[in-house]
């Protein structure tokens, strides 16, 4: 089963990109979401969608740093 979710920047703008589709149904604050080998959004907040809608996750880009 798979969820769906609009992703929003913190200043209210369409993230890059502005859905995810999902298996994890319970995003937080915190988690990250990895979109590639070099980018990766953190989820900041999450927004309860109104009930014909989809959640919202409030995220932001962080860079990905490098463990040696």
């Amino acid at each position: 089963m798979t969820f769906s979710f609009r992703l929003e920047q913190p200043d209210g703008m369409a993230a890059d990109p502005p859905t995810l589709r999902a298996s994890v149904p319970n995003w937080r604050a915190g988690d990250t979401i990895p979109l590639g080998r070099d980018r990766t959004l953190r989820v900041v907040e999450v927004r309860a969608g109104r009930p014909d809608e989809n959640p919202v996750l409030i995220v932001e880009d962080t860079d990905r740093e490098d463990v040696s």
